[in-house]
Order: C-alpha cells, then structure tokens, then sequence
C-alpha cells in the first residue's frame, strides 16, 4: 500500500509538471502551427537567472515570479525576432514545398536550443547546482508513518491547478482569450474580423514561455540544473502533447497526468530502466486508437 501511494503521490506531482510543459506546446502550436523545441531551453536558462538572484541574496519569491517573466518574453521575442520573419518569409525555391515550409520553423527552434544552452554553458560556466524548494521536501507523518507526500509536492500540484484554472478562465471569459483562440481556429477569417493575429501570436509564444519557466522552476528543485538538465522533460512533455492531443490544451493537461502516472508506477513496481519503453508504449497505443490523441479535433494539424 505504500509502494502504491508513493507512486500515485509522485506520478501526481510530476504529472502536473508534464502537464504544464505540454500545455505551453500546443498553445504555440495551436496559435502558430509550430513545434517549439526551444521551450524548455527557455525555461532553463530563466531558472538559471532564477537560481543567480537567489544566490545574490534576493527572495525566492522575486526571483520566481523574474524568472517566468523572462520566460514570457523570450517566448515573444523568439517569435516576433525569428518564428514570424520566417513564416513571412517570401516563397523561394527552398521554400517553395510545404513540408520546407514546415520544417525550417522546427529546425531554428532547435538552433535556438543550442544556442541557449550554449550560452548557458558560457555564462554560469556549464555549473550544475541546485535549486531551492521553497517548502520541505520531507514526507508528511501521519499515525507515526511518514508518508511519500511532501508540502512541496502540495505546492506543485496547487500552483499547476491555479494555473490551468486561471488560463481556462482566460481563454474562455476575455476578449483576448477569445482572440488567441479565433486566431488558433483559423487565423486568415480572424484577421479579416479586425484580430490583431501577430498580436495573438506573439501572446501564445509568450504564454508558452511563461508555462515552461514555471516548469522548470517547479522541477529542478528535485534535480539537479545543468544546460541539459530539461532536455528530457521537453521529450515528456511533447509525449504527453500528442498523447492527449496537439490541439486540445485539455488533452495536454490529462495527457501530462497519465504520462506522469506511467512514469511513476513503473519507476516504483518495476525499473527506471523501463520508463521509457513504457511511455512508447502508451504513445503507440493511444496512436493506433486515436490517432489525433485522446481529445485531439479531426481536423487537427499532423506531426
């Protein structure tokens, strides 16, 4: 029983995380037809800052809300700066296929990777340090058992739930929301009823890079931070994007969970090892079952 609870409390917590990365992916991908590789280069190199003000003696809590606002404006700067001159790019021989068109957006955002964690590398010298959890990290005890449940963990999973809450909120209840959301559907008819679409654009760049600073300020408590250190979260996060489905942020939330879950309960009932022939698994199957993912829309873009 405590194997069990351990895993569903771990699986809980990173799920949400997973959930949170997968959501700032298909916002871009929504709003700009984009896979944005780049993301957790973003949230590292804001969690680096995060982690030098902290250092500097600065509150956790001014260097965590810093953090995910230079992740919000490095995602609309990526975008206004390289991803819109790129899709405005005039048709040239090279550009003249739709499969060119499609994969130079997805090749400079891995450039953009290299170059952050490149840049990383320089700046904190490839430093892999910590990073400070604002509450304990030790297992609540109850009835003199301690339990695989930490305040922390309490804290990932109330900030993840505020936030898929408040951005459900906005894209339901504001004009703005409304906007993002018109302009994902069918950007050319947004743009004739008066949108501002590079706007709205450039707005779900920065959301997206706001999502996954958060992630990454909620994750490298429990590891390690290096310029590499969230490579593999942006390969879970982009799973449980196309699991749950790459235009349904619903779908990244319950596809960040169930991918979480997988990870967890085979880490605890079997072995790490396992992990990610697991994740294939799942990805194969909920592929062959629905191929647009699990709340993906049938007219929904392919990968």
């Amino acid at each position: 029983m405590d194997t069990f609870l351990a895993a569903l409390f771990s699986g809980t917590s990173r799920g949400a995380i997973y959930a949170l990365v997968a959501l700032g992916l298909v916002i871009v991908w929504r709003g700009a037809g984009i896979l944005n590789y780049a993301q957790m280069g973003q949230a590292m190199f804001s969690t680096y800052i995060a982690s030098t003000m902290i250092t500097n003696g600065n509150s956790y809590w001014l260097a965590f809300v810093v953090a995910i606002l230079v992740g919000a404006v490095m995602g609309a700067l990526l975008d206004i700066l390289v991803m819109r001159p790129l899709s405005n790019k005039k048709k040239t021989e090279l550009l003249s296929s739709e499969s060119m068109r499609a994969a130079i957006p997805v090749i400079a955002s891995l450039g953009i990777l290299g170059v952050l964690q490149a840049l990383a590398g320089i700046i904190w010298a490839a430093e892999e340090r910590g990073f400070p959890a604002p509450y304990a990290q030790e297992g609540f005890t109850v009835a003199n058992s301690v339990m695989p449940f930490t305040s922390f963990d309490v804290f990932v999973i109330t900030v993840v739930l505020t936030t898929l809450t408040l951005t459900t909120l906005f894209f339901k209840k504001t004009g703005v929301g409304l906007a993002m959301r018109a302009t994902a559907l069918n950007s050319e008819v947004a743009r004739l009823s008066g949108i501002r679409t590079n706007f709205t654009r450039s707005l779900s760049w920065a959301f997206s890079g706001a999502a996954s600073s958060l992630a990454g300020l909620l994750i490298t408590p429990t590891s390690n931070l290096s310029p590499n250190t969230l490579d593999l979260v942006l390969i879970i996060g982009f799973t449980a994007a196309v699991v749950g489905g790459l235009d349904s942020p619903a779908g990244a939330v319950i596809g960040g969970f169930l991918v979480g879950m997988v990870i967890s309960f085979i880490s605890f009932y079997d072995t790490p090892e396992d992990v990610f022939l697991a994740i294939l698994a799942v990805l194969i199957l909920v592929l062959i079952i629905r191929p647009r993912g699990i709340l993906g829309a049938k007219d929904a873009r392919r990968v």
